[in-house]
Parts: structure tokens; sequence; C-alpha cells
């Protein structure tokens, strides 16, 4: 199936174009009732307004406030250990790389027990070379914990398992893995979370990407059902706004509620793949990856 990939750096500047932007801001509180809503930052300032939307991520504090609770109650950990890999390439080792994928290609190999992500991060000026990274994942219900190797383990030593567990694959897909360096692999182990809310209140408090969803990763699904939320989202505002009804309390929560009532169920249906990948666990099946190699 194709899918439409952009780099996430370079996608983020081009929708932040002509929008007034002030970073490094923290929610402490947020205020609200039936007239309005104030958000109070940690540098001492606030701002007020008529919504406050909630695209403040996997941890989000605008999640917590809604909900009062924490985000170490709500979230789940994915049963899926992750080492990731970056590395330049050039020449006949780059054309390599884009005859596999353009911009991206998946790796499952259920027997040898690892599911690869190898992406194109961008392009460099001498348009020759170009910078990439790889994730090398595999079922894991112990990758939370404290002492898990990859927490203690060296860049080399997590190098080296990825190397012997991929062995087994023909060599224009283990290239990837045996040019990068020791160097290149991540210190740092990267953990999945995702969640799955029944419902949320309806107040002009609103959630969406991430704060409301966070979905295990596959094909992107998690920035597009953002793309989704944030556009449905607009409509509802949009025409709260038109109806001159966005001071109306009510109004407001019958909207709110609408919205967040198809958003959750849109997040949450995601139907299982068939075949080998069936014999993963289900929270790391659900990522329906797309093509299967070696």
């Amino acid at each position: 199936m194709p899918f439409i990939r952009a780099e996430r750096s370079r996608l983020r500047k081009w929708l932040l174009t002509n929008l007034p932007i002030q970073w490094g801001k923290h929610v402490t509180e947020i205020h609200r009732d039936d007239t309005g809503v104030e958000v109070f930052f940690k540098d001492g300032t606030s701002a007020k307004g008529d919504i406050v939307v909630g695209a403040d991520g996997v941890y989000s504090p605008v999640r917590t406030h809604l909900l009062q609770r924490p985000s170490s109650d709500l979230l789940q950990v994915v049963p899926l250990s992750a080492i990731v890999g970056e590395l330049t390439l050039s020449g006949e080792a780059f054309e390599r790389q884009l005859a596999l994928g353009h911009s991206a290609y998946n790796l499952i190999n259920p027997e040898l027990g690892f599911i690869g992500f190898v992406g194109l991060h961008y392009v460099l000026p001498d348009g020759k070379s170009a910078r990439f990274y790889w994730m090398f994942m595999q079922p894991d219900a112990e990758v939370n914990d404290s002492q898990h190797w990859l927490q203690t383990s060296t860049q080399q030593e997590k190098l080296s398992h990825v190397l012997q567990t991929t062995a087994g694959l023909p060599p224009k897909l283990r290239e990837i893995f045996e040019l990068t360096t020791a160097e290149g692999i991540r210190k740092e182990p990267h953990i999945w979370r995702d969640l799955e809310l029944d419902s949320l209140p309806s107040s002009r408090v609103v959630l969406l990407g991430d704060a409301a969803h966070a979905m295990t990763p596959s094909r992107g699904e998690g920035a597009f059902h953002a793309f989704i939320d944030a556009i449905k989202l607009a409509k509802v505002l949009g025409q709260l706004d038109a109806d001159g009804d966005v001071r109306d309390i009510t109004a407001v929560k019958t909207a709110v509620a609408g919205y967040h009532e198809e958003m959750l169920r849109r997040g949450v249906r995601r139907s299982a793949p068939q075949g080998p990948l069936t014999r993963m666990p289900r929270s790391v099946r659900r990522m329906e990856i797309t093509l299967l190699l070696g």
C-alpha cells in the first residue's frame, strides 16, 4: 500500500509559516468556567480565551488538568524494545537505499524476531549523500524494567545485537545496519507508550493528537489522526464562532462532546493485520506494518 511520508522537522516548519509562536511555555494551571478559560504558565504569564486546545503530546499537562489524573495512571507501555541508529550514506550505498524506498521502507521478519524501519532523514546539499536513520524493534514485555539490558548496554553491544539478529537477511537488507558505526547508535533506549481513553469530559478544554490517543507507531498513523483531529476541530470551532455560540457554554459542551466522541472512536478503530505478524503480541500486531521483506 503506497503512503505519503513527510520529514517531521520540515513539515513542522512549513506548518508554522506566519504563525506567531511563543516558545518555552509550560502549563501549570488552567482555570475555566462557563464564560471562558485562563491558562497559567511557569514563567508567571497567563493567557485568556474561549477554548484551550491541548495538542501537547503524550505527557500532556492539559490532559492531566482535564482528567485530574497523571500520565503515569493512563499511559500503557508498549511491549516493544527499540534500538535506533543514524548514519550518512553517499554514492552507490545511497542509491541502493533509494532503490529500496525513496523515503522509507519497513522490514518484518517474524522468523528472525524483529521489525525494522529505515527512513531518509534529509539529503545533503551535494545531492549525492544523505542522512538516514533506522529503528530495530522486537517484542519485549520487560522493556520498561529499569534493569533491562538496553538500559545498561553500550552502543557497541546494542549494534552487535542488531547485526547478529539481522544476519539472516539478504545482503541488500542488511547493508544499512552493517554500515552503521557504534557511534551512530543512540545511547538511550526508546520506550513506546500508547493511550486509549473511553471518554473525555465536555468543557472549554479540548484534546487532540497524542494528548488524546497516543498510538503504537504504524505508518505515521499518530500524526495522520492528529491532522484529522485538527481539521475536524477547526470546523467545529469555526461553526461555533459563526453561530455566535462560543460564549454559550451549553453550545460549547455539545459541540466538544461530539468532537471528542468521534475522535476517540476513530482513534481506537484499528484492526490487527493477518499473517505471520499475528504471532507477535497484540499491541505490537496493531502496528499494521505494510511491507513484508526478506
